[in-house]
């Protein structure tokens, strides 16, 4: 994109005033608020709207109506965008007559729709909401110095989504995230198909198996209804036998009844002495084991009378002032270094002014005094650390040993009221056996006259019990098979046509899976492998553009600067990462303006749409020193952009630039001279 020209009414401080952009680098000039930041600003809302600006912050004070008109080209084609401020009641809005005009044609838009036409010419990958500022255009075309120094320092995941836009390779991450949803999708559905046919062959093998099971069920019909017929008569002539022999069971039938209720008592309760007398022995079993444990562990000393809680105060306050001791530590050893240095040099570190080493030389002695001193404290007080955390570790061993003491104590006393209520219960049963042997005996005693006519009344009655179940057991199995083979027959039919269904949809999902391998497997991968090549080369050229323009403008062995993977800036002194707030006000400027040239470079390269791109600096040199403010001119050389604006107060730029313009402020009305 090349600019043309800008026409402003009541914007800001300026009524009335037209601006031509000519090519190479231009200076707009003047003193802090004479209005050169306006003509960016106006520029930014022409191209994109309000954003997150208030309407308050353009339109000029007491008037009721401003406008924006600006020209530019891009891919040699120009275009003509026109925007319009209207005050209503206390608000103030766009107005309905905005308006892009290229070949001659004009065609009238919404905020909304012009901001989607600028996107569409400028080939920046972002959603058109007409309150939210194009992150491309602050990232890669204009961005106030103190707003990019904040760039360096934001999540390092949102900086590097907005890169990808401004580089114009999101699509393959778009792509990317489209084929494994798509993937996704069709895995489900497959695992949906999966789920409805994963029975299928078991379905086959049950098809097989009802026929299978229709001619065996028939056979075995047949012989069932025979089988009736035999048990009927047979069941006849064993009731009659033992109808008969009925009333002669009635007088036994007492004495019999008593005689396993007294068997089962003696059984139950001398089953329960031995497992009582068993118990009782594995519970001394128990105490004699535990007792040693207990006395041994009886007998552990408490290693210190404070309790944990002390202890932990104490050792909070231990390392506190260990802490504070490397802190003092630290400040002397910064301090030191200083002397050392103007010792050395003979400059101070400070002001750059010549300084007497010899001046130095007795506080560079009292400090390293002081820095030993203050090492011997330090070791006093980490062997203090180190004894207050072994007192702390011996003492939560010797609670533990307390609690399991206690807990033994509890366990043997539980164990001896046990043995002591097993014993009682087994005198008591012991008791209970003997009086039901002497029952027992006294039945055995008058029922052995009807013992045999016993045997022979069971043995009958069993034989008809026999026959009785087997009958019913036939006659259920001749009403379940009748309604087996029904049955069936019914579910033959249904499972034909489910299997049927199964394998279509077997068919289906077979051909899903080839179709999710190939995105997930192939296609995917492959577009991972593509987007990481390029970000791998983009990050290399940027990183060598990055160094590069930050080497021009500080010149210092010993500070450094790189970019990560992410394109988070890395700042090392002397070998060391250094943070960005530490840096002195001229050395953030650089870091940022480095950044912000080499982002510029990069995308001019790899952006599609910025290939005829330009570059705005707002302020560029905020810190800077005068030798810095001259390393600007091989800074600007350096630059492939057509076209570079450049807004300052600093008067040592107009030697760099091709074209000057001098922004002047009289009686709060802003012009532009040409000088």
């Amino acid at each position: 994109m090349i600019l043309k020209t800008l026409e402003m009414e009541n914007i800001r401080s300026y009524e009335g005033q037209k601006v031509v952009f000519p090519l190479g680098t231009t200076l707009f000039e003047g003193d802090i608020g004479s209005g050169k930041s306006t003509i960016l600003n106006a520029i930014e809302f022409a191209l994109f709207g309000l954003g997150s600006q208030r309407g308050g912050s353009l339109l000029r004070l007491g008037t009721k109506n401003g406008s924006t008109t600006l020209t530019f080209e891009v891919d040699e084609r120009e275009y003509k965008i026109h925007r319009s401020l209207i005050r209503k009641d206390k608000s103030i809005v766009q107005g309905n007559d905005g308006y892009i005009e290229t070949d001659g044609k004009r065609l009238s838009l919404s905020a909304t729709e012009l901001k989607e036409r600028i996107l569409d010419i400028l080939n920046f990958n972002e959603p058109p909401d007409p309150k939210a500022q194009s992150v491309i255009y602050r990232y890669a075309v204009f961005t106030p110095q103190e707003e990019m120094k904040e760039i360096l320092i934001q999540d390092p995941d949102k900086r590097l989504q907005t890169l990808r836009k401004a580089f114009g390779i999101e699509d393959y991450k778009i792509a990317s995230e489209n084929a494994q949803n798509t993937a996704r999708a069709i895995r489900q559905q497959a695992k949906f198909f999966e789920g409805q046919i994963s029975d299928l062959g078991e379905k086959e093998d049950l098809l097989k198996k009802m026929k299978a099971d229709i001619v065996k069920s028939n056979e075995l019909l047949t012989n069932l209804r025979k089988k009736e017929t035999a048990l009927d008569k047979r069941f006849s002539i064993a009731k009659e036998q033992l109808d008969k022999l009925q009333e002669e069971r009635l007088k036994t039938e007492g004495i019999k009844a008593q005689i396993p209720g007294y068997q089962r008592e003696i059984k139950e309760k001398t089953e329960r002495i031995g497992r009582l007398n068993k118990d009782n022995d594995g519970l001394n079993s128990k105490i004699s084991e535990n007792k040693p444990t207990i006395d041994g562990l009886a007998e552990l000393k408490r290693p210190i009378d404070k309790s944990r809680i002390e202890l932990d105060a104490d050792l909070k306050k231990a390392r506190e002032k260990e802490k504070e001791l490397r802190r003092d530590y630290a400040q002397i050893d910064v301090k030191l270094n200083d002397y050392v240095s103007v010792e050395e040099k003979g400059m101070c570190p400070t002001c750059d002014r010549p300084a007497d080493p010899k001046e130095f030389k007795l506080k560079i002695n009292e400090k390293t005094k002081a820095r030993e001193e203050l090492s011997g404290l330090i070791k006093g007080q980490e062997d203090l650390v180190k004894e207050l955390d072994e007192l702390k570790s011996k003492l939560r061993d010797y609670e533990d040993v307390q609690k399991e003491l206690k807990r033994l104590n509890e366990q043997i006393t539980e164990w001896e009221e046990r043995t002591k209520k097993n014993k009682e219960e087994i005198d008591k049963l012991g008791g209970e056996v003997e009086e039901a042997n002497r029952k027992l005996a006294a039945s055995i005693t008058a029922e052995k006259d009807y013992e045999a006519l016993s045997r022979k009344i069971g043995a009958l009655e069993k034989e008809r019990n026999g026959i009785d179940e087997e009958l019913r057991s036939v006659r259920k199995d001749i009403n379940t098979n009748v309604g087996s083979i029904t049955t069936l027959q019914e579910n033959v039919n249904t499972l034909e046509d489910e299997i049927l269904r199964k394998k279509e949809q077997k068919m289906k999902r077979n051909k899903l899976i080839d179709y999710q391998v190939w995105l997930s497997e192939y296609f995917v991968p492959t577009l991972d492998v593509i987007e990481r090549h390029v970000m791998i080369s983009i990050n290399q050229s940027f990183n060598l553009q990055f160094r590069r323009c930050f080497g021009t403008l500080i010149e210092d062995p010993d500070l450094e600067v790189k970019i990560d993977e992410d394109f988070t800036p890395i700042v090392e002194r002397e070998g060391y990462d250094q943070d960005l707030v530490s840096l002195s006000g001229g050395e953030k400027t650089s870091v940022a303006l480095a950044y912000r040239l080499a982002l510029n470079t990069v995308v001019q390269k790899v952006s599609t749409g910025m290939k005829s791109n330009l570059l705005i600096l707002d302020e560029p040199t905020d810190g800077f020193s005068k030798e810095q403010l001259f390393k600007m001119r091989d800074i600007l050389a350096d630059l492939t952009c057509p076209q570079v604006i450049i807004v300052s107060h600093e008067r040592e730029l107009e030697s760099f630039a091709d074209h000057v313009l001098r922004v002047e402020k009289k009686e709060g009305i802003s012009e532009i001279q040409i000088t």
